[in-house]
């Protein structure tokens, strides 16, 4: 718009036309401006609601989905609770409190963080956990106990929100070392102790389901960043002694295959140690998942190091500061939120790779899946309703941890700053 005296006012500067407002605008500038972009709306338009009806048919009316109710129980803690693996026992109720003790950590999360995704993600999961008990168990040993502690799980997330409201434990350090005595515990239930009535021990080998998946991502995912850190720290050292052997670490993990150093923690390791030596496959495995991730990680945060400028660093050094407070309190946080997503990205990559351990004689959620329709040629014809559920869950976990990675970048300004 031009003022009594000729000047143009911003506001007619930026405003957008009055038809690009709106729900209206946003389609005619978006999706239909040109005749080409017309053509590729509607055609995609035409082929997505195909899918969707031929999709929705299918799962709605064809599909047989009895075969994910006859596992039932068994996707989520594998043979833990078998005859076999707890004789004269209900074990199921072992893992449903290390999951009340995961949502308890959540709601702390919820508290500490103030709301927003840490709210949406504590709901998440003990809403889901609450929905789980509507499934259709395999076991007889399971009771309505069971369902009782599934349903728990939405009181359990408003106590981990009360302890940091009403307590003084409201601090992030304080989430971190309830969340650390909680897995240690989960892992102390899920392996029993010898004549402590209703613990009896349970071998790994007995393991499995979505809580073996579970339990190597959680182990890999927070082991795994703070020894890739010391990987990318060791490479850019100036002790020759020091980077050679982070090089080394990692071009070697990152050049051999996991499902190759898995087979191979569980064929050559063994030899260096005694034959009446503990063997623990899911330590092994757990051990190996970890250090490939870190590998991987190391280039990450390397990456992140050397985006920054050196002028940073010779700042902090002209203010007296010493090569530690640089890199903990400069370098490294900055390089750490620059690489937001590549973390995430491998975290995810992890958590994939958890079902590999199939190789080592381990019944994850896919070898379950897998082993049940090879061992009952009767359910062949329900295999692809079976794959397509294992890989809705699969996506739903990494998802969940794409989702709260945005949210985080969005939170840190990452890209804008």
């Amino acid at each position: 718009m031009m003022t009594d005296n000729g000047d143009i006012t911003t506001a007619s500067v930026i405003a957008p036309p009055r038809s690009e407002v709106g729900v209206i605008g946003w389609l005619r500038t978006n999706l239909f401006s040109t005749w080409y972009d017309t053509t590729m709306t509607v055609i995609s338009l035409v082929v997505v609601v195909w899918l969707m009806w031929f999709g929705l048919t299918w799962a709605f009316g064809d599909a047989e989905w009895r075969v994910i109710g006859t596992l039932g129980g068994q996707f989520i803690i594998g043979q833990f609770n078998t005859e076999s693996a707890c004789p004269g026992q209900n074990c199921f109720w072992r893992p449903q409190v290390g999951l009340l003790l995961a949502t308890i950590v959540l709601g702390m999360a919820w508290g500490v963080a103030g709301g927003g995704t840490a709210k949406k993600v504590a709901l998440a999961v003990a809403v889901v956990a609450a929905v789980m008990s509507l499934i259709p168990y395999s076991f007889e040993r399971m009771g309505m106990d069971v369902r009782i502690l599934l349903v728990a799980n939405i009181p359990a997330v408003f106590l981990g929100l009360a302890i940091t409201r009403y307590t003084p434990w409201r601090e992030v350090k304080h989430v971190a070392i309830v969340g650390v005595a909680s897995f240690l515990l989960t892992l102390f239930l899920l392996r029993g102790v010898e004549g402590l009535p209703g613990m009896h021990p349970v071998s790994v080998i007995h393991w499995g389901g979505l809580m073996l998946n579970v339990l190597l991502a959680v182990a890999g995912i927070v082991l795994s960043l703070p020894i890739g850190i010391g990987l990318a720290l060791g490479r850019r050292s100036q002790l020759p002694v020091v980077k050679l052997l982070c090089v080394a670490f990692i071009e070697i993990f990152r050049g051999v295959p996991l499902i190759t150093l898995l087979f191979m923690s569980q064929v050559l390791v063994p030899l260096a140690f005694p034959e009446n030596f503990p063997q623990n496959s899911l330590f092994r495995a757990a051990v190996v998942i970890t250090l490939f991730s870190s590998a991987y990680m190391a280039e990450n945060i390397r990456g992140g190091l050397q985006a920054l400028h050196p002028g940073q660093a010779e700042a902090a050094r002209a203010l007296g500061l010493s090569g530690w407070q640089i890199t903990f309190l400069i370098s490294l946080p900055q390089a750490i939120r620059n690489v937001i997503p590549a973390i995430v990205g491998q975290f995810i990559a992890l958590f994939k790779d958890t079902s590999l351990v199939y190789i080592i004689g381990m019944l994850d959620v896919v070898e379950i899946g897998r082993a049940f329709i090879q061992g009952n040629p009767e359910y062949l014809p329900s295999a692809r309703e079976l794959f397509i559920f294992l890989a809705i869950v699969f996506w739903i976990f990494t998802y969940g941890m794409s989702y709260v990675s945005r949210r985080v970048e969005d939170h840190l300004r990452v890209g804008t700053r």
